[in-house]
């Protein structure tokens, strides 16, 4: 079972990759040392490479945000997007760097066939793009090459601590209900200026009888969505199990008590009425996603057991002055194309009836 994990890798191509902008006065020595992970040196330019791939994988946020997204402050915490991607790439390659060291230890290792496709891989992203983009993004065969073996060792890490883990999951764990609700807000409105004007007595009490009406309406019809839809008011589904749902705990218990079908009574929360419907008491497919959503967090836990205790137990150093010369003057306007959807390690294992092939590094 392969879920999306930490440097899961396709095989890319940047086909016509076309920059636009200027790169600074002072182009940074891509050889430098951007950080060094338990004595291994990592120079800059591999992580600008890093960088600038994933900063291409977000493109489509141009259309958007506009083409100098990653200087804009898309999350509102007061810091241009392309620095909090920058910061997430350098965490990434620590990462990836502390697997490389202690891979050997799970004996995970790269094959022959593995590595040759890698070859292949740098080579065909080398050849597809003009010297102005690769400069750009500080990419030649070693650089290209080294931080694919990364990602692919990283992936192959990740599925063998994923194999240890514990698949039998406890049925009553996930099973899931499917509720179908109304909601009327009496919360008050608030202005521009943030200034909260609170529902009058009068008004909640006009919401109070609108909900009555539609309870009687949907007790008399069997239907709460379609009474509902009828007097114009949304009605609304989700699934929830044994760790609760976001509805209101008054609702929720309300919900718990009713059988399939069954249409609850007005339900006074702290700030809104509810009329609920027990539409299914075990969703299959939400089930099933809980299933899967609870093996995926057993692999997750599994690979971090592994690997927090590693990085921890790490001496990193990071030179912040060179990691902050990658800036993002430069706009890559060319979306990428992929290569057919394997990763370099799936290729490799079809090759013999789903068995690794190729001799192991020494």
């Amino acid at each position: 079972m392969k879920k999306n994990k930490a440097g899961r890798f396709a095989l890319l191509l940047v086909t016509a990759m076309a920059l636009t902008g200027c790169s600074g006065k002072n182009r940074p020595d891509y050889t430098a040392e951007a950080m060094n992970v338990g004595g291994v040196s990592v120079p800059l330019g591999e992580v600008n490479f890093y960088l600038r791939y994933q900063q291409i994988q977000m493109q489509g946020f141009s259309a958007y945000f506009g083409e100098d997204f990653m200087n804009q402050d898309l999350m509102g915490m007061g810091t241009p997007y392309g620095e909090t991607i920058r910061d997430t790439a350098v965490e990434t390659l620590k990462e990836y760097y502390v697997v490389e060291a202690h891979a050997k230890e799970l004996g995970v290792t790269l094959s022959q066939e593995e590595k040759g496709r890698i070859q292949e891989a740098a080579k065909a992203f080398l050849e597809a793009n003009d010297s102005k983009a690769l400069k750009a993004m500080s990419a030649d065969e070693t650089t290209v090459s080294h931080v694919l073996s990364l990602m692919t060792l990283q992936n192959k890490v990740y599925d063998d601590r994923a194999a240890t883990i514990d698949t039998e999951v406890d049925p009553d764990l996930v099973a899931q209900k499917r509720v179908g609700y109304v909601m009327s807000s009496l919360a008050g409105t608030t202005d521009e200026e943030g200034n909260v004007t609170e529902l009058t007595e009068e008004e909640r009490g006009e919401k109070k009888t609108q909900m009555e009406a539609l309870l009687a309406a949907a007790k008399e019809s069997g239907d709460l969505s379609g009474a509902a839809d009828a007097q114009g008011m949304n009605y609304s589904t989700l699934t929830y199990g044994q760790e609760g749902s976001t509805l209101d705990e008054a609702v929720e218990s309300a919900a718990d008590a009713l059988a399939e079908g069954e249409i609850s009574d007005l339900i006074e929360a702290e700030e809104s009425y509810y009329i609920v419907c027990l539409e299914s008491a075990f969703d299959e497919a939400a089930t099933e996603s809980a299933r899967q959503n609870e093996l995926s967090q057993r692999e997750r836990d599994a690979y971090d057991n592994w690997y927090t205790p590693l990085l921890e137990g790490t001496e990193i150093t990071t030179n912040d002055e060179r990691i902050q010369m990658l800036t993002f003057d430069r706009i890559f306007s060319q979306p990428m194309e992929e290569i057919p959807e394997k990763t370099v390690q799936e290729e490799s294992s079809e090759s013999e009836d789903g068995s690794e092939t190729g001799e192991e590094n020494e």
